[in-house]
């Protein structure tokens, strides 16, 4: 920026505006320096966010390379519109490459959000596999091992006085959650983290007080299941309530995990003949494990599946079962477009519990060899270089490559509904509608310091799930005093209520965030269409105020069922601009 010459007179104001254009994303950083008469000399140094304006995208490159001399070429074509500071290549080759163990330790790590389950399952996984995390430069082995700490600290914050832990925050315990968590504070204190020994011995008394006070059921069984393997993995599950489970009500327990469970915590208890029965049970469950289902155990078949590899491998148990698990996994998982934090998370604790299956090979890069296991980060100049990175098998088998690479690109995708509808509309605090177009892709234009509310609406006739809605800000605004809404302080914004209210709300300096529990939806009538289940309609509202002049990108609004990612919804991207107040 070229330097600019003011004259004042005594006692004058004036404002000099300076537009600026980033040339890149991330941190970039200004010096304003202001020199006058008598000695005047102002020194400020700005640091500035520059953010992509949507979420990540992430590319997968699945080859099987031929032995003696077989190549696969890797070009720039695989980071093409993407941003290079933000993106991440991960390449995997061996027995263990089709779980995509780089990729998914990627995806945990750029998750921005901090659920309970969330925080759990992007930490678990790096107890067992922080070397290969900070490998492919997620983290140092030290700052890792924090990492796992923090989290720990963390998720006792959601905790309850009875012992139990929400998804949220301590209210609305979850059952089959108070497990999961307990079972990574198991894991974490088995690998010497300090876990707080009264808090955790809490979670254990309410699980156990749980199966102590369970009534019998006809379908379902998942927390109890849950609740039982974790008591057997700190000695305390009672194994008359095992067998009784095995024996007489083990086609009750509705999912392949529930099953799995039982069988790990028998043989954990020594009883290896019912653990077999239980683990038979699993896997044959497993074949019928429809992926179309809302589960409130936040699983999937591809989830139930790396589970149950996991726990099989863990009790030494259906040995001769894992290939065959390992290949309708590794399937499923190449089919999918998106997976959950739940199947990112047991996938690598899968993977890492056949680590010792990882065979040696004979992989030459760019002229370099690569020794097994092999997980190497690439970075996008290797990539983009004349003739590509050349990948050749010199081996005398041919070998399983996945290269992954996960990335934010500067152009906004279109409008997308899968499963869901996402709306955005603007109002005046009173009530009144306004014509904002970049809500939906257009352009607009809105003055400074003008506030709005801003109302977003989800719809889908989904059965159930856990949703997130997130709404990313135009640079140029700010989220106002969210207790005004919260409170409803505000009283003539009463009509902005909807038929379902989040369970958690987020108001951070780029975006709002809220989740919906769509499994407490109570459906009103007339609300069913002809071969489809009742209209769920969420609803959630904040204020923004245009603060900064200059013209934005006004990023899309996006939903997705957090344990079925690939259901989601986006609105168009548009353009804002915020006029100066003169």
């Amino acid at each position: 920026v070229a330097d600019t010459a003011l004259t004042l007179k005594a006692g004058a104001r004036t404002v000099e505006r300076v537009a600026l254009k980033p040339d890149a994303v991330g941190l970039l950083a200004y010096d304003v320096h202001v020199t006058g008469p008598a000695g005047i000399d102002v020194k400020r140094h700005l640091t500035l966010e520059v953010k992509p304006p949507a979420g990540d995208i992430k590319r997968t490159t699945v080859a099987r390379i031929a032995p003696n001399g077989g190549s696969l070429t890797l070009s720039k074509d695989i980071i093409a519109d993407l941003i290079e500071s933000r993106t991440r290549i991960n390449l995997s080759a061996g027995p263990q490459a089709r779980f995509d163990v780089p990729g998914l330790l990627t995806s945990l790590d750029r998750y921005p959000y901090g659920c309970a389950e969330q925080t759990v399952s992007r930490a678990l996984p790096l107890v067992y596999a922080n070397a290969v995390a900070s490998r492919i430069g997620i983290g140092t082995d030290k700052d890792l091992k924090e990492r796992v700490q923090k989290a720990i600290n963390h998720v006792f914050s959601m905790q309850d006085s009875s012992g139990a832990f929400g998804i949220w925050g301590p209210s609305e315990p979850d059952l089959w959650l108070t497990a999961y968590v307990t079972d990574f504070l198991t894991r974490t204190k088995e690998a010497g983290f300090d876990v707080r020994a009264e808090a955790f011995g809490q979670a254990l008394d309410r699980l156990q007080n749980f199966i102590a006070y369970a009534q019998d059921f006809e379908k379902g069984g998942e927390d109890r299941a849950y609740a039982l393997y974790v008591l057997a993995r700190n000695g305390r599950a009672p194994i008359g309530e095992l067998r009784y489970y095995t024996d007489a009500r083990l086609e009750r327990f509705t999912t392949p995990l529930a099953k799995a469970q039982l069988g790990a915590a028998l043989a954990m208890m020594g009883d290896k003949t019912r653990a077999e029965r239980a683990f038979s049970a699993a896997i044959a469950a497993l074949d019928n494990t429809g992926e179309d289902v809302s589960r409130d155990d936040y699983g999937s078949g591809l989830r139930d599946g790396a589970a149950l590899v996991t726990l099989a491998s863990e009790a030494g148990i259906a040995k001769a079962e894992a290939p065959k698990l390992v290949d309708v996994i590794a399937k499923s998982y190449a089919a999918r477009a998106y997976t959950s934090t739940q199947e990112q998370a047991w996938m690598l604790l899968a993977a890492n519990a056949l680590a010792d299956q990882s065979a040696a090979s004979r992989l030459i890069l760019d002229g370099a060899p690569l020794q097994a296991p092999i997980f190497r980060p690439l970075t996008p100049a290797q990539i983009s270089k004349d003739g590509g990175l050349v990948l050749s098998n010199e081996g005398d088998a041919e070998i399983d490559v996945v290269v992954s690479v996960i990335g934010a690109a500067l152009s906004p995708e279109p409008a997308v509904s899968k499963g869901f509808t996402v709306t955005r509309t603007y109002y005046t605090l009173d009530g009144r509608e306004v014509d904002l177009a970049s809500a939906s892709g257009g352009e607009a234009t809105i003055a400074q310091n003008e506030r709005l509310v801003a109302v977003v609406k989800v719809e889908t006739r989904e059965a159930g799930g856990r949703i997130l809605l997130v709404d990313r800000l135009p640079a140029g605004l700010e989220i106002e005093n969210p207790r005004l809404v919260q409170s409803g302080d505000i009283k003539s914004l009463g009509w902005l209520a909807g038929t379902l209210s989040p369970e958690h709300t987020e108001f951070r300096d780029d975006r709002f965030v809220a989740s919906f529990n769509l499994f407490n939806f109570k459906p009103q009538a007339g609300t069913t269409a002809e071969n489809e289940g009742p209209l769920r309609t969420a609803t959630a509202a904040y204020i923004v105020r245009a603060v900064t002049p200059g013209k934005f990108v006004h990023p899309a609004a996006t939903v997705e069922d957090m344990y079925r990612p690939e259901r989601y919804a986006r609105s168009a991207a548009g353009t804002l601009a915020v006029s100066a107040k003169e």
